[in-house]
Parts: C-alpha cells; sequence; structure tokens
C-alpha cells in the first residue's frame, strides 16, 4: 500500500499484549489467533499520523476505545481456552 495508513485498535491491542505479557503465555499461532479475534470484534480507525488521531477524538473517545480493546481481548481470550488448537 501506497499511503501510510495504520488502524489506531491494532496499537492499543499491542499496547494491551505487551501490557498483559500474553507474548509469553501464549504460543505465536495462538497470538495470530487472539489478533485475530479481538480485532473483527473492533470497528476499524484509521489515521496517517497519531497526533491526527488526538486532534480528532476527544479524551473520552479514547478511553471508550482502550475499553472496547480490553472487552474485546478477554472475549477472544476465553474463546481461545474454550477452542484450543490440536495443530
Amino acid at each position: 500500500m501506497i499511503a501510510d495508513i495504520r488502524n489506531y485498535y491494532e496499537i492499543l491491542l499491542d499496547q494491551e499484549v505487551q501490557d498483559r505479557q500474553l507474548h509469553q503465555a501464549y504460543s505465536k499461532e495462538q497470538l495470530a489467533d487472539l489478533y485475530c479475534l479481538t480485532l473483527n470484534q473492533l470497528p476499524c480507525r484509521y489515521f496517517r499520523h497519531q497526533v491526527d488521531l488526538s486532534a480528532y477524538a476527544s479524551t473520552d473517545e479514547l478511553i471508550a476505545m482502550q475499553k472496547n480493546v480490553e472487552q474485546a481481548i478477554e472475549r477472544a481470550q476465553g474463546y481461545i481456552e474454550k477452542h484450543p488448537r490440536t495443530d
């Protein structure tokens, strides 16, 4: 892709995975599943420069986005625990 854009939810998810140290708790395959399951529950929020998002999103909106990630990751973890990989 020529345009340099990112989905803000991916950044929030990366940070949450690091904060929870899930990269140590899950295999590479499980982490990929976790990312997919989590991101599929969330809307896309694209930006070019992170400062753009800060300028156009309120503090309440940013807090809500973080809560959405936390809830989505918990549901994804629950799914992974109930449906372990067999490969």
